[in-house]
């Protein structure tokens, strides 16, 4: 992979000093007691009064020292685990949406148990998205449990690595159910700390602070060495300085000091630093993700996290659109290229609309034509004997053609980039409205989808299994009627 989108080094060490001396004189909010404790262990400046926490520049250098370069993302199928940190750009979904578009009616509703499994389906038969975050939160199950069950139903229908952001009702004892879920399907616990299946996103609340059941969240994970992308959320102008710099400070001291806390935890615990953040329309009073402020400041995030030597996680593929079609392409495209010329490891997003508000099928499968065409592009050419293919062009000559080559049968389908959602065709045609309707990406989207979900079945989960995590769930739920 080549890089485009690098910034300069002493400007990067500007935010980070910045975000130092926010971190030491005026800290963050830790209000739940295992965080402040473990935080005090390592040399943290704690106010149990207050609960909040301010950090010694040491403290900050010393837990960035422990999270390792690179990690696995493993899946249930060997075949789909991802390693970051390693150069190479990963894609997953969006989350925690609580609105779907119907497939059939097109209307906007209340997401159910039944979305998230056809979401799950479409993820697993996605060849450029890797990472399933199981999009949407079902309306028909109690909020306590709804992560039991998108977390049960992502493991049934999916075979790649499950990585969500904790729901709002999700504390310690909901972590626990999740866990054990994850380590039926891994084998055991000893399996799931081994290769771990799933991993957590868990955000600040900018500005400068932490929601305690969130926090308990953290703490289970990080005991179990699961992943953690601590990751923050602020609105540049309402939740953070209306400069994009200034809102990177907070950005940048949010999740340095959630790092910490995840390695006064568990000393080692795979991280990944991660910002879903954007900026505030001062005209409508709306955040928006749509925007060319917001892959700005995630070029810069990608850039903070190499500088720290942690793997990065940023939102894009995002768009203010309500509606799969021409805005969503261009917002989305414009979001996503940048991030992955600056290197960032993993791109969070695909599958949500309307700010992240609603969630579509039929952009999920928009969104994984975009990340092929993206990851195609940045993937550049490779120089060697092979490629150069001398010895081709002195057997073709002067005015010959290369059609007909082996070389060409060899090298062509690593060469090209094919769209599955659109043809290349050179026919000259009346572009009347509905030979326009017909062309759209959403329409052909909208097909591919329903062909997958009648034909693609995953890699089934044992009997067995199966059970184990029903129980799991139904106890969860009987545990808080």
């Amino acid at each position: 992979m080549f890089r485009l989108v690098d910034v300069p080094k002493a400007e990067i060490k500007s935010i980070h000093h910045a975000s130092l001396n926010v971190l030491e004189k005026v800290g963050v909010s830790f209000p739940e007691k295992s965080a402040l404790e473990a935080l005090s262990a390592i040399g943290a400046e704690v106010d149990t009064q207050r609960h909040v926490v301010r950090f010694p520049e040491h403290v900050i250098k010393k837990t960035l020292g422990q999270v390792p370069r690179n990690f696995g993302l493993c899946a249930r199928d060997k075949k789909n685990d991802v390693l970051v940190g390693n150069g190479q750009t990963f894609y997953k979904t969006s989350s925690i949406g609580l609105h779907i578009h119907d497939l059939e009616t097109g209307k906007r509703r209340e997401a159910t148990r039944e979305d998230v499994v056809r979401t799950a389906r479409i993820v697993d038969a996605s060849p450029n998205i890797q990472i399933l975050d199981p999009m949407v939160v079902p309306s028909d199950v109690p909020a306590k449990v709804s992560d039991h069950y998108r977390f049960k139903i992502a493991f049934e229908n999916c075979s790649k690595h499950i990585c969500t952001l904790a729901g709002a009702a999700t504390g310690t004892d909901e972590a626990r159910d999740i866990i054990e879920i994850a380590s039926c399907v891994a084998g055991s616990k000893e399996e799931l700390m081994k290769r771990p299946i799933i991993s957590l996103i868990q955000e600040a609340t900018s500005p400068l602070q932490y929601e305690p059941l969130g926090l308990q969240a953290v703490v289970e994970f990080a005991k179990s060495n699961i992943p953690i992308c601590i990751s923050t959320l602020p609105a540049g102008g309402a939740t953070a300085p209306v400069t994009l710099a200034g809102e990177l400070v907070i950005i940048n001291a949010e999740v340095l000091s959630g790092i910490a806390l995840v390695q006064a935890v568990k000393r080692g615990c795979p991280v990944i630093f991660g910002s879903f953040a954007s900026v505030m329309d001062p005209s409508k009073g709306v955040f928006l993700l749509g925007s060319p402020e917001r892959p700005i400041m995630h070029v810069w995030v990608a850039n903070l996290a190499r500088y720290y030597k942690i793997p990065s996680m940023v939102g894009g593929l995002n768009s203010d659109a309500s509606i799969p079609g021409s805005q969503s392409v261009f917002e989305k495209t414009l979001t996503t290229t940048p991030l992955v010329l600056a290197g960032a490891d993993i791109i969070h997003g695909a599958g949500c609309l309307e700010a992240a508000l609603t969630y579509s099928l039929e952009q999920l499968v928009m969104d994984d034509e975009i990340a092929g065409a993206i990851s195609r592009l940045v993937r550049g050419l490779e120089v060697n004997d092979e490629t150069l293919a001398l010895e081709i062009i002195k057997k073709v000559g002067i005015g010959g053609h290369f059609l007909g080559e082996k070389h060409t049968r060899d090298h062509v389908v690593h060469e090209r980039w094919f769209p599955t959602l659109f043809t290349r065709d050179r026919k000259s045609e009346d572009f009347t409205s509905s030979v326009t309707l017909d062309r759209d990406l959403a329409r052909s989207a909208k097909e591919k989808a329903r062909r997958i979900l009648k034909s693609h079945q995953p890699e089934p989960l044992d009997n067995d299994i199966k059970q184990r995590i029903r129980e799991i769930a139904a106890k969860a739920e009987k545990r808080i009627s």
